[in-house]
């Protein structure tokens, strides 16, 4: 049995409305008229989800901010200060910014939120916290003295022994 098939002429747009550029498109706007209690509901959630995130990202901001001022602390102390501003770069707000932003998607993404990782990690968090100067300001005592480059080894340039 043969089948043939033809297609269809293209149906010309009504002179009332635009035609849709795609069907993207028109799924996008029948998604605006469906005002059904299911709809409203998908929107809702999608409205708490963002809140959500906006909320986790600015607690980890507030987290990351305070990290990066008790370590400047500590660091400023024992780090020379053009590794100082090298750091500064690093621990940027904006670098913050992006970090708080990426780790607030992925937090929603695993159903996480800023207050439940606190909540169980902020006693770990706070041991690392009160360990850390003590720990630092050990090492430095104990640590031999660095040798200062002897006048010979400063005239090479190449690295080769001369």
């Amino acid at each position: 049995m043969v089948t043939k098939t033809e297609t269809a002429p293209a149906a010309e747009p009504t002179h009332g409305a635009a035609a849709p550029e795609s069907l993207a498109a028109l799924a996008g706007e029948a998604m605006l008229l469906d005002t059904s209690p299911q709809r409203e509901a998908e929107a809702g959630q999608a409205a708490q989800a963002a809140e959500l995130v906006q909320s986790n990202e600015a607690e980890l901001m507030v987290g990351l901010v305070m990290a990066r001022d008790m370590a400047f602390g500590i660091l400023s102390m024992t780090v020379d200060p053009g590794r100082m501003k090298a750091l500064a770069q690093v621990w940027s707000d904006e670098a913050l910014q992006r970090t708080a932003s990426a780790g607030a998607k992925v937090m929603e993404l695993h159903g996480l939120t800023a207050g439940s990782v606190m909540g169980r990690y902020a006693p770990y968090a706070m041991l690392v916290a009160a360990l850390a100067p003590p720990v630092v300001f050990t090492k430095r005592i104990l640590s031999p003295p660095k040798e200062q480059p002897s006048i010979d080894s400063a005239a090479r340039t190449d690295g080769q022994q001369q």
